[in-house]
């Protein structure tokens, strides 16, 4: 589902609590909702990082 992009105009005629309500319902808790391209762009740089300290930690 996409989600609505707001312009900062519409956000600026929001009072605040519209502008959190808007900010609450976008976050997103569940992995399976979260778009695809993140949680692979995500899953990259963890990789990454465990490659590139893996091998700097003492026992």
């Amino acid at each position: 589902m996409e989600r609505k992009i707001w312009t900062a105009a519409e956000l600026d005629a929001m009072t605040p609590a519209e502008r959190k309500k808007i900010f609450e319902e976008s976050i997103v808790w569940d992995l399976d909702d979260a778009p695809t391209g993140l949680i692979e762009r995500a899953r990259r740089k963890v990789e990454k990082r465990i490659a590139e300290t893996e091998g700097k930690q003492s026992a």
